[in-house]
């Protein structure tokens, strides 16, 4: 076992080599250091992966100190680089806090603190968890770690096939690597396999994702007390706390780097700073090369973007005329997902989904109910009516992006769950479930967007 000093410099190094990474790509707003050090939370894990790979491709093991010290030569000159000046125009210099914030922020700290201290004792006292985790990803993990490289990994094995060869299988196979070799590393640092160990990272992403909302808010205008607020309801949720404390579980990665990405989209169109849409693609990378469902949220993302530039009209014509190059060039395409759209759009509606879905008794189960959400959801919807309603008073245009983003990302899972096959209502909770998972930090901040938008001061 290596010592835990180093053990946890080793766990450590990677989240300042990503937040070294982003900062000097900021200006210094208000909130900018809490948002780098959150987003580079995500960034340095892939930093690191990356840096396994390239171990692999050259065929060199995986030997921790070597890798260690890597990340040390990236991280230690970056820290030197400063995020960029802005001027009094561009930061809008806000009257202090009044005492009664200072306190109820410092009253939300302690919860938080007592929160985490207490998910790390559930993280750290049980094992992987089945079904994806023991099965797959910790699976591949484990497979890396003891080879000390990655091999190649058999999706499905039969009996009968016979062989010579050493093979390694794993269920899931085709997925990517990403999550994989976050606990392969992991491992790496604590010198053993140990089930409770490899999970570690997953509570330092529910700790990065107070800062990534935090701070995202601070940087688009929001005030202190708000901004906290939000960042604790939105790891409050019990869907989200539960993937902390599961581990192994890929899908609240996926969340967490789509929000990330959503978050310097945001950014560039609200600031024009395009120098962030580099970090927006790397972003937008890293959520599809965590799983491959991702695939069609980013695209969701991208149409955003065409309908701030080009606006409504422009925005549906482009996406008639994707669908209808998709119709026409889909045999070059194998993807389940996109499949099944092409099965909805090629045969028409199913009359009996129209008429009776099953699914629809859990939509309202796993949206609606207090003891899912804390009414999160059903305050986002109310604020999405209210939304056009309402003349905004507030200069924060930017958050509309915000909103606009998360109708899309919720009209995109209703059109998948309530007018496909893609799901039956046996299997149909876990999955959705997990790709909630997907956009539910977007969602749980649309009624601080619109509370801020339509305030008077």
């Amino acid at each position: 076992m290596t010592p835990i000093a180093f053990f946890l410099f080793a766990l450590l190094i990677p989240w300042v080599m990503g937040f070294a990474i982003i900062k000097p790509f900021l200006k210094q707003r208000y909130g900018y250091q809490a948002f780098a050090i959150g987003a580079g939370y995500v960034l340095g894990w892939f930093v690191t992966t990356l840096i396994l790979r390239v171990y692999d491709y050259f065929q060199r093991p995986f030997e921790l100190y070597e890798i260690v010290a890597i990340e040390c030569i990236i991280a230690i000159p970056l820290l030197f680089l400063k995020a960029r000046q802005c001027s009094i125009e561009e930061l809008r210099l806000e009257k202090a806090p009044s005492n009664l914030s200072y306190f109820l922020a410092i009253t939300i700290v302690v919860l938080l603190l007592y929160r985490f201290g207490l998910t790390a004792v559930d993280l750290l006292s049980k094992p992987v968890f089945p079904w994806d985790g023991w099965s797959s990803w910790s699976a591949k993990a484990k497979i890396f770690f003891y080879y000390k490289s990655i091999p190649s990994l058999s999706d499905v094995l039969t009996f009968w096939q016979f062989t010579d060869e050493t093979m390694v299988s794993a269920n899931g196979a085709r997925h990517p690597y990403f999550i994989s070799l976050i606990q392969t590393y992991t491992a790496l640092c604590w010198g053993d396999w140990d089930d409770n160990i490899v999970n570690l990272p997953w509570w330092g992403l529910g700790l990065a994702t107070v800062f990534v909302v935090y701070g995202s808010l601070r940087y688009l205008g929001i005030k202190m007390l708000p901004a906290i607020l939000a960042s604790y309801a939105a790891v409050s949720m019990p869907i989200w706390d539960i993937h902390i404390s599961l581990g192994s579980y890929a899908d609240i990665w996926v969340g967490a780097s789509l929000f990330c990405s959503l978050c310097f989209l945001m950014f560039v169109l609200s600031y024009k700073e395009r120098r962030l849409l580099f970090v927006f693609f790397i972003f937008c990378m890293i959520t599809y090369l965590t799983k491959n469902t991702a695939l069609i949220f980013v695209l969701s993302l991208l149409l955003v973007v065409i309908w701030h530039w080009l606006g409504w009209v422009w925005s549906i014509i482009l996406l008639i005329l994707g669908l209808g190059l998709y119709l026409v060039g889909h045999a070059w395409l194998d993807d389940e997902l996109i499949t099944y759209l092409r099965n909805l759009l090629s045969s028409g509606f199913n009359k009996k989904m129209l008429t009776y879905n099953p699914v629809e008794k859990l939509v309202w189960h796993e949206w609606f109910l207090m003891d899912n959400w804390h009414y999160l959801f059903l305050g986002g919807v109310v604020s999405v009516i209210l939304f056009p309603l309402q003349k905004c008073r507030s200069d924060l245009y930017r958050l509309k992006l915000l909103v606009v983003s998360g109708v899309c990302l919720i009209l995109l899972m209703l059109l998948l769950t309530l007018l496909t096959t893609k799901m039956s209502s046996l299997n149909f909770v876990a999955y959705f479930n997990r790709v909630s998972l997907y956009f539910v930090l977007v969602y749980a901040l649309i009624p601080v967007s619109i509370y801020s938008l339509h305030r008077d001061d």
